[in-house]
Order: structure tokens, then sequence, then C-alpha cells
């Protein structure tokens, strides 16, 4: 997370709130309270989101944005960016594969991360849809609007953006509940033994590389619960196309299964190292041109239950060329 600004009374550098009510503010509406005591750093809009998602507590209780407090009472929560550092507008080229009054579907290129943070303060999704929709910049948390679930800087895919904070409420609940159906295609290195299996591994951090995930024993700390299952789609004898259905969402959860069991994502710059040079050699030998410069990994299909009609629907975004043109070499390579 970028640092907050550090003048903001209450809130430390990393943006964490810490505030205690005085005496002239008990008995005053929370939310209120906040945007006075926060003004002009977070809008009061962001503010009763953050309430609304119980991300601000009052005295570790999950409270509503009319809730009034008491003098003495601890108001914490995580705010994020202040308002002189959120992301701005910028014109970019975007894919949306539908919108209406709730939600807004885009089709993610590859080499773009989601939100501004450390390393990327400009030119990520989030700058783009502010330039198409611009009312996203009161949806859910101000330094990352609209924003309900993410994607790797180099997977490509569809993802859901909420319109609305109603519509972030729910999508936000039902990936919770795990209530959103996810299909990857991935081509991953070497031939896979079985048609179609679970993995079920814990993941957490790789104590090697900060950055990085691994599969950890059960009940270690750190550990999260992860379960992805797969289908083979076509095999190529060098490499398999996979469909990839990821029950639960952790950082890297395809890629670090999908490498544990010996079959990492083709081009894959973080995981599988010695799949990627055996890859770059075989590649290099059809065609001295690259192949692929990013790891094959395609969000393709989301099924989810709209904020409004409360019917499921689906969208899909189409393999993108580069996959493509790898499948076709790999095709050739095995015919």
């Amino acid at each position: 997370m970028a640092p907050s600004t550090p003048s903001v009374p209450g809130v430390s550098d990393d943006g964490v709130l810490l505030l205690v009510v005085g005496p002239d503010e008990a008995g005053s509406r929370v939310d209120r309270m906040l945007g006075r005591a926060l003004s002009p750093h977070y809008s009061r809009s962001y503010l009763t989101a953050l309430l609304d998602q119980g991300t601000i507590t009052v005295d570790d209780r999950r409270v509503k944005p009319s809730f009034r407090v008491e003098a003495g009472a601890r108001v914490v929560g995580e705010l994020g960016q202040a308002a002189d550092s959120l992301p701005r507008p910028e014109e970019l080229e975007l894919e949306i594969l539908h919108s209406d009054d709730a939600v807004i579907l885009v089709n993610k290129p590859t080499d773009i991360v989601i939100h501004p943070g450390t390393g990327a303060k400009r030119g990520t999704l989030v700058n783009g849809l502010l330039h198409r929709f611009p009312e996203l910049a009161v949806v859910g948390r101000a330094d990352r609007p609209g924003i309900v679930h993410r994607l790797d800087k180099d997977t490509t895919g569809v993802m859901v953006v909420a319109r609305t904070n109603d519509a972030a409420k729910s999508l936000v609940n039902q990936f919770k509940a795990k209530a959103v159906e996810k299909t990857y295609t991935a081509v991953v290195w070497g031939e896979m033994p079985f048609d179609s299996d679970w993995i079920d591994l814990d993941l957490g951090p790789d104590p090697r590389r900060p950055q990085a995930r691994a599969v950890v024993a059960p009940g270690a700390t750190g550990g999260q619960p992860a379960s992805t299952f797969y289908e083979v789609a076509r095999r190529f004898g060098i490499g398999t196309q996979v469909d990839v259905f990821p029950r639960t969402g952790r950082t890297h959860q395809i890629r670090v299964h999908l490498e544990h069991l010996g079959f990492p994502v083709i081009g894959d710059k973080q995981y599988g190292h010695k799949a990627r040079v055996a890859f770059e050699r075989w590649a290099s030998a059809q065609d001295p041109k690259p192949i692929l410069v990013r790891q094959a990994l395609h969000a393709r299909r989301l099924t989810f239950t709209h904020p409004l009609t409360e019917e499921r629907v689906t969208y899909e975004a189409p393999l993108p060329a580069d996959m493509v043109d790898l499948v076709k070499r790999l095709e050739s390579a095995a015919g």
C-alpha cells in the first residue's frame, strides 16, 4: 500500500486510522465526525463506504454510518491513500466487454496492474476506467475505486468492476462466499499425467523470496487453504493446455499450484525457472522472435449473480493473440 499523507490527524504514514472521539464530538454520527476530522484528505462518501464494508470499526465493532459515537470511543481502520495521491483519470485503450448501471466487465490486457501502488503510480487499469467511467471515483475504496477482485499484472482476461457502492457490496460478499465461478485457461510446460484433478495445498509466504508464494505444510504460520481443480483441454507432448477452476482466490494460486506439481505455466517469470529456460531454448529453436513474453494464463470466464437483477450471468473474454499463437506453435511441434 502506498503511504498516506503524514499530516492527516489520527492517520499513520501507512494509512491506518486510530482516532479517539473527543468530548466535543460525543453524540455525533460517526460518518459526519470522520468527515470533519479527515477532510479534505478523505471524502465523506469514501469513509461511508469503508464503514459499510466494516473496514472502519468503533471499539472493534462494525457499525452503520449513522451510528452515534461516545466520548473516548476508539475509531480504527485501514484508509489507504489520501485524496491528494488518489488515482487520476488517464486515457488508456481498454476493451469493455459489457457495462450497465451496476457493473463493468473489462478484458484486462497484459502488462498492466489493477490499481496504483508500490512501483505503479500511473497507467493502471483504475486510471483507464476513471477516464471512461468518472463516477467510479466514489465507489468503494478511493485508492482502488470499483475494484472487487484482481488479476496479476501479466494475466489477461475478464474482470468485473462495481459501478455503485451497492454493487460493490454485493460482489465482495459473493467473492467471500465463493459464489463467483472463475474459469482460466493456462498452457503449462510438460505433459500432465491426469485428465483432471483437484489440487488442495495450503499456500503461504515463500521464505526465500518475500514477494512470492509457496506451498506450505497444513497449519503452518501464515498458511491459507487453497483449492484448485483442473481439466486437460489439449496435449502437445511438450506442453499441455488446461482449463483451471480455482475454488479459492489466493495470491498466485494457480501459478504456484501448477508449478508445485511440476508443470509450471509457460512464460512465468516468477515460478518454474528451469521450465522457463527449457521453453525459451525450445522456442528460440523454432523461431528467433519471442513466442511469449509473459505467463500463459488467461481469465476466460466469470459467472456471478448480477447485483441488480439477481440473475446468474456469465461473461467471457477470448483467448488473446499471444496465447493463440503459442498454442499454434505447440500444435505444429506436436504434429
